[in-house]
Order: structure tokens, then sequence, then C-alpha cells
């Protein structure tokens, strides 16, 4: 199923058409047409000016959504891969080049992989923080604050739960994990913040990377079987990000390497 579709504000569509059609004369005839048409929105996002002026012009993130600048990285990305033959992983000290980039673009393809890697990337612009009540024992509770980026959190907060309302706590700890395996590098150097994202500090001591990938997997799989996740048509997405955890972290990698860190540095 890939109906699911990311949905811009107007200044978002009003800022691709000034780059690619700043003539157009109705404006307004032109966000119809991008509501309604996914295949020209997503050509205009793909189109090498748009990434070009976003990179060339700090200003120009400013006036784009997140959802749009992620877009279009991921836009980027998919593109570049597409030329390319293998990408390289670092682990333990070694570095290994696997001829991988043909599965890693099939997985682009897919408009509602695309879509959520992008509301993905979104969710970490802002860490959120909530407080709950926990029993402690019976008839004692103690207000606990928990954090939505603190994978031990979410564990022990979905753990005093009913079962009916754990998919958002266990999307979220998969998307964790495979935020961190694609922004960040477990067992490599402390990671540097990155525009837009807040969370400079993920990878936490003592969890491996092989650690990542079984636990995203894992609660993936989990949530793609919640009931809930047919109900907002996620199954199928969350059942292929299980299975093919490593290969959806590749675009965020090389996003992270060659194009956000870079970024940081622009004055």
């Amino acid at each position: 199923m890939q109906n699911r579709r990311l949905v811009f504000k107007d200044e978002d569509l009003l800022f691709l058409v000034s780059v690619l059609v700043p003539d157009v004369d109705d404006r307004l005839r032109m966000l119809r047409v991008l509501r309604e048409d996914d295949e020209i929105l997503e050509g205009m996002i793909a189109d090498p000016r748009v990434f070009q002026r976003v990179l060339a012009d700090p200003f120009s993130v400013l006036a784009v959504s997140p959802a749009l600048f992620f877009a279009i990285l991921l836009a980027r990305v998919a593109s570049d891969l597409a030329r390319e033959r293998y990408t390289v992983e670092h682990s333990q000290g070694l570095s290994m080049a696997l001829f991988d980039t043909p599965q890693i673009v099939t997985l682009l393809r897919r408009r509602d992989l695309r879509a959520y890697l992008t509301d993905l990337l979104v969710s970490f612009v802002r860490i959120n923080s909530f407080s709950t009540s926990v029993r402690v024992r019976r008839g004692l509770w103690h207000k606990v604050r928990f954090s939505d980026f603190d994978i031990d959190h979410l564990v022990r907060y979905g753990s005093e739960i009913e079962e009916s309302r754990r998919f958002p706590v266990y999307k979220r700890i998969a998307d964790i994990c495979l935020f961190t395996l694609g922004i960040f590098s477990p067992e490599e150097s402390a990671p540097v913040p990155l525009p837009f994202l807040q969370a400079a500090s993920a990878v936490k001591p003592g969890r491996t990377r092989q650690d990542y990938i079984q636990q995203g997997a894992s609660f993936y799989s989990l949530a793609s079987r919640h009931r809930q996740a047919e109900m907002e048509s996620l199954s199928e997405v969350l059942s292929t990000l299980a299975q093919k955890i490593t290969l959806a972290a590749k675009p965020l990698s090389a996003m992270s390497a060659r194009y956000l860190q870079p970024f940081q540095r622009n004055p």
C-alpha cells in the first residue's frame, strides 16, 4: 500500500514554485496542481535546482518546513545512490563495501516509505518529555517523567500501560533505533549537533550497533502487528522496516555524512 503521502504547507509549495517556475502567473492554480498530483510534486522536490538553492543559501532553510527540507535531502540521496554501486559500512575499526545500492533505491521508490522516513526525521526536530503515574506497589503510585528519545524510559512506560495503547511506544522505540543507526554512528565518536535535529546525545554507552538493529527490528515487528498500525495504514511499511532496518538506515547515513554535517558548517 503506497497511499501514504506527505502534506506540505502552502509556504513550502510556493517555495518550490518560486525556484522552478518563478514567472508563473497563477500561483493558486499551481498550488492546486501540486496538491492533486503527487508525480509533479515529487518531481519538483527532486529537481537539482531546489537542492542547490537550499544548500547554497543558508537562509533558504528558514523559508521551508523541516518536512520539505528532509524530503529534498532524501530525494537527493536517492538520486546519488542510484548512480553508485556500493555503500561502505564501518564497524569496530573495519570498513566493508556492500553492493546493496539497488535494494536501497528500490526501497526509496516506495512513496509510503519515503513519507515515513521524512516524518521520522521531522519527529526528532524537537524532543519531548511527559509525565505519568506509575504504580510502585499496590496503593502507592509515583509520578515519573519520561523522554520520548530514551529507549529505556519508553520500554518502562510501555510495560505500565495496556497493550491497546502501546502502538506509539513500539513505533517510537523502533524509530529511535533507526534514527540512531542512520544519523549517528554507534560505537564511533560522539555525534555533533545537526541542523533541525535536537538529539545529539542519541548514542548511549554500552548499546552497540547490533543492539540498535535487533531492538529496532523487534519493535517495528511488534508495531506492524498492532491493530492501530492497520488503522493508520502503516502495517506494510512497518513490516518492511522490521525486515530491512539496516538498508533503511543507509540513506539516512548518507544524508547525515554528505549534507547535514557540511550544512552545519555553513555560515
